[in-house]
């Protein structure tokens, strides 16, 4: 999945999602930030991947798994995992680690990408993709293919790192 393939689904998501709106209030800042939702700041930052953007990148040919690594907005990743079906307990697990983590911001997207792996958000986005429908119950429930598999891609990311 390229950075316009994830914006295209991004953009289907629903703008609102319980934990990340909880999230969002109890983590309030300023309220200066040019966006109303997670969803319009991925769309924001995605628009503009494939040049140099605000950020003054030097190439902007990366792929989607790339641009997850990179997202540094805690809340937003919670958002892009939630709406996009990621099995609820993950999600709320995800949750627990941001608001564990201290620090910077950096440090709270690594920790929630610790829990949840752009492996499982990738499988859980391509039901999106293809243009499944999925049920909404709770957080919302991704196709149960898409579950297993993201459980399958996660186990075989941990067997592929070194000890």
């Amino acid at each position: 999945m390229n950075p316009m393939e994830l914006r295209a689904v991004i953009e289907r998501l629903p703008a609102h999602t319980p934990l990340t709106d909880a999230l969002e209030a109890q983590e309030s800042g300023d309220g200066g930030a040019w966006y109303k939702t997670q969803q319009e700041h991925w769309m924001g930052w995605l628009a503009e991947y494939a040049g140099p953007g605000a950020y003054g990148r030097e190439d902007g040919n990366r792929d989607a798994r790339f641009v997850y690594g990179r997202f540094q907005c805690s809340p937003g990743l919670l958002w892009l995992a939630e709406a996009g079906g990621v099995d609820p307990a993950l999600v709320r697990a995800g949750r627990d680690a941001i608001l564990a983590a201290q620090g910077r911001p950096a440090t709270k997207s690594a920790a929630f990408r610790r829990v949840v792996p752009w492996q499982v958000v990738q499988v859980a986005l391509e039901g999106h993709q293809q243009g499944r429908d999925r049920k909404t119950s709770g957080l919302g429930e991704a196709p149960k293919v898409n579950t297993e598999r993201g459980i399958e891609a996660f186990l075989a990311v941990l067997e592929d790192e070194p000890e």
